[in-house]
């Protein structure tokens, strides 16, 4: 897209990568440029170490997406996505760069409620274990050791991102928030979405639920972006 009205940049779950987003295009509001986020040890990025650092992450990723923030842009973060998607918003922030138009952020909640087990410390047969339960991971790559043994990797150091804590007195942003989520979500409960609120002093934040359980961005993939195009169009309206 040669002129962009918004630029949308999306961040995958743990395990994910831009794949999830290929079809998204066309289901956005027109002048919407899609820009999925490849991160490290994936697809065409195979080759390069998974990073499991938050805050190096953050400083591998700012530096591609910069020279696109040069018109308005948005960020959405789906699971592991959306603790990316926070991070980012907040380095742009205290770095007064840019901020986007608002965050959309699924099937996560604020990392101050984040109180699931970090399963990327488990020895490997329990947190193999843990991933089945999670239904993320395709069932044919625990049955093949090889393919095995090269996303484990990945695995480990995307659910470490997904985990990390907050430091003390975190900053809050200036910037919408849209939550989606599912109440069939057996690792996110619906009462922690509303826990977004704390972590912007804008009074624009909403939750919305869809059917589907913790992978609802592929099952309710037409009404998601039915609601994302809705929220877009809402914040375009006040974007310069």
């Amino acid at each position: 897209m040669t002129d962009p009205r918004l630029r949308l940049f999306c961040l995958p779950f743990a395990g994910g990568s831009v794949a999830i987003y290929n079809q998204w295009s066309q289901g956005l509001p027109a002048g919407v440029e899609l820009c999925p986020v490849q991160l490290p040890g994936r697809e065409r990025r195979l080759s390069e170490k998974p990073i499991g650092d938050l805050a190096a992450l953050v400083d591998a990723l700012l530096p591609a997406i910069a020279p696109l923030l040069d018109r308005p842009f948005a960020f959405f973060g789906y699971s592991m996505g959306a603790r990316i998607s926070l991070e980012l918003a907040r380095r742009l922030q205290a770095r007064n760069g840019p901020r986007p138009v608002g965050l959309l952020l699924g099937a996560a909640g604020p990392p101050s409620l984040n109180t699931r087990d970090p399963i990327h410390l488990l020895p490997e047969a329990e947190f193999i274990a843990e991933l089945r339960r999670y239904d993320g991971t395709p069932e044919e790559i625990f049955q093949h050791r090889e393919l095995l043994e090269l996303v484990l990797p990945m695995l480990r150091a995307d659910f470490g991102i997904a985990f990390t804590a907050d430091g003390p007195q975190p900053p809050r942003l200036e910037v919408p928030i849209s939550v989606v989520g599912s109440p069939e979500d057996k690792h996110v409960p619906t009462a922690n979405l509303e826990g977004w609120r704390n972590e912007t002093r804008s009074e624009d934040v909403r939750v919305r639920l869809f059917p589907g359980g913790h992978f609802f961005i592929k099952s309710q993939r037409d009404a998601l972006l039915a609601y994302i195009s809705e929220e877009l169009n809402r914040w375009m309206g006040r974007a310069p």
